[in-house]
């Protein structure tokens, strides 16, 4: 009897540890935060619910409060409810515009646009915003930055027509007649007029006759593809285009934003546009409540603004291109807002005569492609003195490049040499560099 109540004994302690070693196990399948666009279907990832081989699936209920047709932060709830033990588990799930996705471990979002159809290059912009922010807002700043491009591609442009739009062009067709302009593009002329001195009239808008010569022959050449035509413009047709190129045959009237010139004179805005139009572009970019964002306009003219979402030392890390393409960066610089990176170079828009390279950077003195080094990047505060500074200190000796950014205050450069060498000016390691490649 003794023997049998203890083995009694047994039975029942082994059973009740056998119940009391039941794991319960309750966990999300897949991601706790997940991302979807505005109007894609949720797609329910699931849970796992066991005590050991029993499912409890059917312990379990799903709650949410996700509307797929708005941006917003939505939550999954799910809980078990087994013989008086209750467990909650969540899910987040943000919807987001097309374009926009959260940066997972932030309560960032970012988006990404780009556009192909303006100022003849690619435009890219991605910006970043906090919490809710900009939820449901993103495609309107979106419209309202491709508003601006579309509206200063046509005003900028000197190859088409619009429209009741009197832009280069327009005015490039009768020079002589006086022009009524919108503000902003006799803005833009102005400027250029008002900085040409700055750089020595190593830029100069009035040299279009001279560019239009430069660019029918690298057009001959690249574009007839069956029998192309590469040749140099002969120097004395360069010398009878250079008689129309003064600036100061240019008649700006600021009360009635009117323009004429001299017969025979074109304009061109080419070496300074994208950087007056990012101006005005951070200019409204600046105006939001936007943690940061990175706007590159044609890969040679970069913008920063805020704060990067993921670095510690908040700025952005660029890639310089390498001029040669035997690797695809041949430096790379941190960013702080404000900054502004633009670069000329020999390899972005060029043709060959005879081995030679003849790229479309002209030097107003001598008519030519300079050939002083590969490329040359600088960084500074002002996307529109960028652009015609970068212009103009590639046209420059190495020597007179280096004189002349080191002269100014908040101005730094980075010059690939012809001899693939690379140099910097006094502050640009210090401030910028993170690393060379060469």
């Amino acid at each position: 009897m003794k023997k049998f109540i203890i083995i009694a004994l047994i039975v029942i302690t082994t059973t009740t540890l056998t119940a009391c070693s039941k794991e319960l196990i309750f966990d999300l399948i897949g991601e706790s935060e997940v991302s979807y666009t505005v109007d894609s279907d949720y797609v329910e990832k699931g849970f796992l619910a066991r005590v050991n081989n029993e499912d409890l699936s059917e312990y379990v209920t799903i709650d949410s409060d996700i509307d797929p047709t708005q941006a917003g932060d939505y939550t999954v709830t799910y809980t078990l409810d087994y013989e008086g033990d209750v467990r909650t588990l969540t899910r987040t799930v943000y919807y987001r515009e097309d374009g926009c996705t959260v940066i997972d471990g932030t309560d960032l979002t970012e988006c990404q646009v780009f556009w192909t159809q303006y100022l003849h290059t690619v435009v890219k912009l991605r910006i970043y915003y906090q919490g809710d922010t900009y939820n449901g807002a993103v495609a309107n700043i979106f419209d309202n930055v491709e508003l601006l491009l579309d509206y200063y591609h046509k005003l900028s442009d000197k190859y088409n027509n619009y429209n009741n739009v009197t832009n280069v062009k327009t005015i490039n067709d009768d020079p002589t007649a006086t022009h009524v302009i919108d503000e902003p593009l006799f803005d833009m002329i102005q400027f250029a007029l008002d900085h040409q001195d700055e750089v020595d009239d190593l830029f100069n808008i009035a040299l279009g006759p001279v560019l239009l010569l430069w660019h029918d022959y690298r057009e001959s050449c690249l574009t007839n593809f069956t029998d192309p035509v590469c040749e140099v413009p002969p120097m004395e047709q360069l010398q009878a285009r250079n008689a129309f190129t003064d600036p100061a045959g240019i008649t700006m009237d600021e009360t009635n934003h009117t323009i004429t010139m001299e017969s025979g004179m074109s304009l061109d805005l080419g070496g300074m546009s994208k950087g007056f139009i990012s101006r005005v572009l951070i200019e409204y970019l600046d105006g939001l409540n936007l943690h940061g964002y990175l706007l590159n306009n044609g890969e040679s003219n970069i913008s920063i603004g805020g704060t990067h979402p993921t670095r510690e030392n908040g700025k952005f890390l660029l890639a310089i291109t390498d001029p040669t393409f035997e690797t695809s960066y041949y430096a790379t610089v941190y960013l702080s807002a404000g900054d502004q990176l633009v670069t000329s170079g020999d390899y972005q828009q060029y043709y060959e005569v005879d081995g030679e390279i003849y790229h479309h950077i002209i030097n107003p003195n001598t008519l030519m492609p300079e050939r002083y080094s590969r490329s040359v990047s600088i960084v500074t505060d002002d996307p529109a003195l960028a652009d015609i500074y970068s212009t103009a200190i590639f046209t420059m000796p190495l020597i007179d490049g280096l004189a002349f950014v080191n002269g100014i205050d908040n101005l730094e450069a980075i010059w690939y040499t012809m001899d693939d060498q690379i140099v910097f000016s006094d502050g640009f390691e210090a401030q910028y560099l993170d690393d060379t490649y060469k």
